[in-house]
């Protein structure tokens, strides 16, 4: 079955989140952190999905969590109430798995969604 790709009319934008773990703390981490911060994302009505990456890569794990929304107004609006929306909310633990706690998230725009998108 081919997947249909086109360009978006007007893109989407992703919140992207970066983070890096000791291997042996991998695996809790991400049980951890799918039940504390990747679950409360999805949550959020505005979300259009959420992707969650992980690369085994030597002594370290590193994370990578993509969410996505119609607007940067829409994902503003999500995450204005605890302050700069660009700005990390950690989950409590966090610093008890990371290796450094990232401060902001980047921003992109998303021109190609073969996903879908919506719920």
């Amino acid at each position: 079955m081919a997947v249909e790709c086109k360009l978006l009319a007007t893109p989407l934008i992703g919140r992207v989140w970066q983070g890096r773990t000791p291997i042996a703390r991998a695996d809790e981490y991400l049980r951890y952190s799918f039940e504390h911060g990747i679950q409360e994302i999805a949550k959020k009505p505005e979300c259009l999905g959420v992707q969650y990456f992980r690369k085994l890569n030597g002594g370290t794990a590193e994370f990578r969590t993509v969410s996505y929304w119609q607007s940067i107004e829409h994902m503003h609006a999500m995450h204005a109430q605890r302050g700069d929306p660009l700005r990390v909310a950690p989950p409590a633990r966090d610093p008890e798995f990371l290796l450094e706690l990232p401060e902001f998230v980047d921003i992109v725009e998303v021109h190609v969604n073969s996903f879908g998108t919506g719920r």
